[in-house]
């Protein structure tokens, strides 16, 4: 076992999460600092704290009481910030989700949440809709934006009722134990499983994180994942809002154009990115370049950081990155890279308060240097999945513990490298091979953007390795491709590992947290083997 160094702070027992966050500012008197960037827009402390106090107000009016959850799917905007924090003060739940997912997607999350409100907007709205008619309780949609279509039943103009909204507040006495919010475990395959936390959670969570880098009311925050996303959410919002700190809000998806632009307008002192963007951002046009030499924190989460790719965002940018690991289910980081001693490719060292195992197929704690399936025990965790007992008990273990699932081996430095998913290991000529490596190798050929890998059987049974490739954003499409890439994979990795099968696609699928949708690339695989003729994903070649 491995223990981070222990962190004291008191709870206390009437904690609203909402409150925390906010009204510390105007009682610090930070009142007239900036709080949102966003677009042409500035929003003050005092501005945030009574737009938040009158959306409050207006969820009073439809009816939001404590413990009632409100689900939120609109774009990043102020609208957003001030319903997650009017929510918790009114003592109701806040839950989100991704504001591109399909009607069946939400219909999902309608059954699971069950909210009493969802605020939504242009962008969202005819999905929700649609979404809405097949469930058994349908909710009331609050609808953001200057311009809304016709409303029907139970629609309700945002705007228009803030108009009339009182701006006194008194946030509910919640205790410390009260639910304030889901996080959703989305992973890489299957449907979002919701992880309730306590308010306390959220105070445990910040508290941490203020011991592996602290944030200050001079900072400026851009954010590369949108709100949705929890590690977004509390490295780029509340944590940062605790200190009087000033985000960058922007709408739309995340493209290396707007991140370069947002960086070189807003010159922000942190940045809170995923690997996905780091590569499109190096290997973005010199002319669109940005200087990052105002950023002093640089985080990464959310997949795996190879240590070519930390390499060489290094050398185009010249600003570290430190990366992390956390999980929806911990609702913390448990393994981080601090600043100053970040180390390429792994994800750092056990965070400050958490304990970490590595263990066998037995529950056994591996020798030294063993790869082991990680066990973390944090005061953040959550109690389990709504409406999945079954998955909730191997996961979530009691007193704390949760079974990430995820291999790791530590080095002598006490430093933690991911290897993959322990239920993704597979044997591949007799020998077992972890997918990530081969992805890993793969990263590092020449005209790939980004990758995965799967293990498929082939007809006769046999495992072999199928790997997507979407090319650099820099590579012109070319017929031979892929056999470019083979042939560059033969010199980084043994035989055994190189894919049987390279199949180039415009794009790779994502879940609704960001992260490579494996349950989508494995259903195209199943199109392709029983179509009558090849299916092609965007203008293919396979080797």
């Amino acid at each position: 076992m491995v223990k981070g160094e222990p962190v004291e702070f008191a709870i206390p027992e009437r904690l609203n999460l909402g409150a925390w966050f906010l009204d510390i500012n105007l009682e610090s008197g930070r009142g007239d600092r900036t709080a949102l960037l966003y677009g042409e827009s500035r929003c003050s402390y005092s501005d945030l704290w009574r737009l938040t106090n009158r959306m409050g107000n207006v969820l009073k009016r439809l009816g939001v009481e404590p413990e009632n959850r409100v689900l939120l799917i609109l774009e990043d905007s102020p609208e957003w910030v001030a319903a997650w924090l009017g929510t918790l003060k009114l003592g109701a739940v806040g839950t989100h989700a991704y504001t591109y997912l399909t009607p069946q997607d939400y219909g999902h999350l309608l059954a699971l949440v069950r909210p009493k409100v969802v605020v939504v907007d242009g962008v969202t709205l005819e999905r929700l809709r649609e979404a809405a008619r097949a469930s058994r309780r349908p909710p009331a949609f609050l609808v953001a934006g200057d311009t809304v279509p016709a409303l029907g039943k139970r629609e309700y103009s945002l705007a228009a009722m803030l108009e009339s909204a009182g701006e006194d507040l008194e946030a509910e006495p919640t205790h410390r134990d009260d639910i304030a919010f889901w996080n959703f475990s989305g992973g890489t395959t299957g449907s979002p499983k919701g992880v309730p936390h306590l308010h306390r959670d959220g105070v445990v969570c910040a508290e941490v994180f203020d011991r592996v880098f602290r944030y200050t009311a001079e900072d400026v925050v851009v954010r590369v994942p949108k709100l949705f996303f929890h590690y977004a959410r509390d490295l780029g919002l509340l944590f940062p809002l605790r200190h009087g700190a000033s985000i960058v809000l922007s709408r739309g998806k995340s493209s290396a154009a707007q991140v370069l632009s947002l960086i070189a307008r807003h010159r922000p002192t942190v940045l809170i990115t995923v690997p996905t963007m780091m590569r499109a951002m190096i290997q973005a046009p010199e002319r669109e370049r940005a200087d990052l030499g105002c950023v002093r924190y640089c985080a990464s989460s959310g997949e795996p950081l190879s240590a070519q790719l930390h390499r060489e965002w290094v050398e185009a940018f010249g600003v570290e990155v430190t990366n992390r690991y956390g999980s929806a289910e911990s609702g913390m980081g448990m393994l981080d890279n601090r600043p100053g001693v970040a180390v390429p490719g792994s994800s750092g060292t056990v965070t400050p308060s958490v304990e970490i195992r590595l263990v066998d197929a037995g529950g056994r704690d591996v020798p030294a240097g063993e790869p082991g399936t990680l066990l973390a025990r944090c005061a953040a965790a959550g109690r389990g999945y709504v409406r999945e007992h079954e998955r909730s008990a191997q996961v979530f273990l009691g007193n704390g513990w949760v079974n990430t699932g995820d291999l790791f081996r530590q080095d002598a430095r006490g430093y933690f490298w991911y290897l993959g998913r322990a239920d993704e290991m597979v044997k591949v000529s007799g020998i077992w091979v972890s997918p990530l490596e081969v992805e890993q190798g793969l990263a590092a050929c020449p005209g790939v953007g980004e990758c995965a890998v799967l293990a498929v059987q082939d007809e006769d049974g046999l495992v072999k390795l199928r790997a997507f490739v979407a090319p650099a954003a820099t590579e012109p499409v070319r017929a031979d491709l892929a056999a470019s890439i083979r042939r560059a994979c033969r010199e980084r990795l043994a035989p055994h590992k190189v894919p049987g099968t390279i199949e180039i696609v415009d794009e790779l699928p994502r879940t609704g947290p960001g992260k490579i949708d494996r349950r989508a690339l494995r259903e195209r695989v199943a199109l392709q083997r029983h179509a009558p003729a090849p299916v092609r994903c965007g203008p293919a070649a396979q080797a």
